[in-house]
This record gives structure tokens, sequence and C-alpha cells, in this order.
């Protein structure tokens, strides 16, 4: 899940990247990957870019981006319903936990993006923004290999592969998997001008 905020003024203490943690992150992906609910107390990723590039808002303002992690879409998730509920607790804990002092009363602009709309928005499986989970034994650097030899002529490419998500991981990952079909020369390569 995703929050955008336009804010009317600068929260001094962010970085450009900013991890505001989960007090317990077994309890967090138990219940995101195991009940399949919402976190009471979600780990939230906080970009300001204006702290480092000042001209990403107006003066004295910030363009928050807040990546949250939700469990991927259920027949029984209604957004609709659920979001503004997840919100607040997201701007309390941010408010309470990054000092982020009448964080509310600060937004001008606000866009959000859930589950439901990464899904149809960006053809996203079940509106999963990272794929397959981003915790476990396939976490960080142990994505899915983008080849198995077991597996002729089948690739892997993309943010759920090796080595992960976020578009230069992907781009990358897609250059890995066209080198190694290349290298592999299942298709027999043909020299220009001859058929």
């Amino acid at each position: 899940m995703v929050l955008y905020l336009g804010l009317k003024r600068r929260y001094p203490q962010l970085a450009h990247h900013n991890f505001v943690f989960s007090r317990n992150s077994a309890e967090e992906f138990h219940a995101i990957y195991d009940q399949h609910c919402l976190a009471p107390d979600p780990t939230c990723y906080v970009c300001a870019p204006a702290s480092t590039e000042p001209r990403v808002a107006p003066a004295g303002g910030e363009a928050l981006y807040v990546l949250v992690h939700a469990p991927h879409l259920r027949s029984s998730h209604n957004w609709k319903e659920m979001f503004p509920g997840y919100r607040r607790v997201i701007l309390e804990k941010l408010a309470r936990t990054a000092g982020l002092e009448d964080l509310e009363s600060t937004i001008e602009v606000e866009r959000f993006l859930t589950p439901e709309d990464i899904g149809s928005r960006y053809a996203v499986w079940n509106g999963a923004i990272y794929g397959i989970a981003s915790h476990g034994r396939l976490r960080g650097g142990f994505k899915p290999a983008n080849h198995d030899p077991e597996l002729q002529g089948f690739y892997l490419a993309g943010g759920a592969a090796h080595p992960g998500p976020g578009m230069p991981m992907v781009l990358m990952s897609g250059w890995i998997a066209a080198d190694r079909l290349d290298r592999d020369q299942i298709v027999p390569k043909t020299k220009p001008g001859i058929s």
C-alpha cells in the first residue's frame, strides 16, 4: 500500500530514505502473510525527497512517499472500507514514532494506492506490489534465479526474480535473463543478410 502526501512543511529529522519499523516484525508478518489481514503495527518506508532535492515540492514543503506492507488481495478484502482506518493507523504511527507531529494537518495533497488499485492499474497478481513475499527464505538477495538449468528454455525476469524489486532491479533482471538466453543459444543466431 502506498500513500503519496504533499505536505505544507518539512520534518527536518527525516533523511531522504527512512524506515519506521514495527515493534514486532514476526507479529507483523504473521498478520499479513498468515492471517491475510492488516498489521496492527506496520513497518513504514518513508521517502522524503525534498530533504535532498528541494525542488520536488513547493518551498518549505515535502512530497512524502509512504510504503507499507499489506496482504495481497483476498475475496474478503474491501479496500474502500479498510483503507480509511488503516490510513489513520499509519499516520498516527508516523506522528508517534517518527516525530511527524501534526502530520494530518500538514497534508495539502493526498493520493494512495491500495493492493486493489495496484492490481487493476498495473495488472499485478492480486495487487502484490513486489510479487512474492519480501520476507523469509526468498528475501533480499535470495530471489529465485533467472534460469534453472533443469528447465530448458524457461527464464525469469521481473521484481520477483533475481536481483529483486524496483525499476532499476527489474531492468537488470531482464538483462540477466536475456544474457542467459543469448548464452544458451536456444534460438540459433543468424547472420545479417543470410536466411
